[in-house]
């Protein structure tokens, strides 16, 4: 047998005061402690530092450069963890008493594993409970090239209920700092060649949800951009280290993202505010052909994406298959 895994956790935060401390605590009171908690406080101006005082000599705190953006704070913050196993962890969310012994149980599964996800829990400002998730169309384990192909329309795992493999990470490129704003989605990507993914079927965090405004009246222009690097940049890449020859999957989840987001915006977006949306989208609609349905959203239509009867029936049937599932998980 050899010897143990390490696991050190990442908080990066800025002006979470309110929530650090929960945080925290969450993350000692543990099943199997972290073997480092390191704060990566980007300058805040709240009482984030008294909080990273109150429980020195159990934490780490950390300042990343001045004036980095977020994918700078995530990588830096990264850079500073020593562990075998590794994850990022939000400063407003909450950490199950088996988090750490959830994610290591699956690291320990297989020699090549590179990522280890589990189940969350969506919970508003108070911490109530809004939904349950379980990743129920993931297997169990997941090898090259499948592992990258799940994640064609979007990450297959929670940014609170995730770990990586160190050294894989680095060997992948490290955290993706061209983003600005996506970062997990790349992040899982670029692993996806190197090694296999696991999921570990329980829950082991709450990922706090609907308190800090519509991001995507916010973010919009940098989703945009994000999801076109994703598309263009990071899933070529992955792909060709996985030794994938056929590349059509890119284009199509390209094209079916683009529809999603101008539908999306067709719904957010009153007709007179389209004017300053709609040329967001130009690069890629000219990528994907997609000018047509960027016209109509220009001109005040809303743009429906077509849905086929198997997926309205997934859609309906989500939420009752994760409440069932949840119940007899309690059973």
């Amino acid at each position: 047998m050899g010897k143990p895994l390490t696991f050190s956790v990442g908080i990066p935060t800025y002006n979470q005061a309110e929530f650090l401390g929960e945080t925290i605590e969450s993350l000692l009171q543990q099943t199997r402690p972290p073997d480092e908690i390191v704060i990566s406080d980007h300058q805040s101006t709240d009482h984030t530092a008294e909080i990273i005082e109150r429980y020195r000599g159990q934490v780490r705190g950390v300042k990343p450069p001045v004036g980095c953006d977020v994918s700078g704070q995530w990588r830096f913050t990264l850079s500073q963890l020593t562990g075998d196993w590794v994850t990022l962890f939000s400063s407003d969310d909450l950490a199950r008493p088996n988090f750490c012994e959830v994610l290591l149980r699956g690291a320990a599964r297989r020699d090549d594993a590179v990522l280890v996800r589990a189940g969350w829990q969506n919970i508003d400002l108070s911490g109530a409970v809004v939904s349950t998730e379980y990743l129920l169309s993931v297997k169990a384990v997941s090898l090259p090239p499948e592992n990258l192909l799940e994640q064609k329309n979007g990450p297959k795992a929670s940014f609170a209920a995730f770990a990586v493999q160190r050294e894989a990470l680095e060997r992948s490129g490290g955290y993706p700092v061209a983003m600005e704003s996506f970062g997990d989605w790349p992040m899982f990507l670029q692993l996806a060649p190197f090694g296999s993914f696991i999921y570990e079927n329980e829950l082991i965090a709450g990922y706090r949800v609907g308190h800090d405004g519509n991001k995507f009246r916010k973010r919009i222009g940098m989703w945009v951009r994000d999801e076109q690097r994703m598309f263009y940049e990071v899933m070529p890449l992955a792909a060709e280290r996985a030794g994938m020859t056929d590349r059509s999957w890119i284009d199509e989840a390209s094209r079916a993202n683009f529809l999603r987001y101008v539908a999306s915006a067709s719904r957010e977006f009153r007709p007179e505010e389209r004017a300053e949306i709609a040329p967001l989208f130009e690069t890629w609609a000219a990528r994907v052909g997609g000018e047509p349905e960027l016209q109509r959203f220009a001109q005040g239509e809303t743009v429906e994406v077509p849905v086929t009867l198997l997926q309205r029936g997934k859609r309906l049937l989500r939420p009752l298959a994760q409440g069932l599932y949840s119940r007899l998980r309690k059973a």
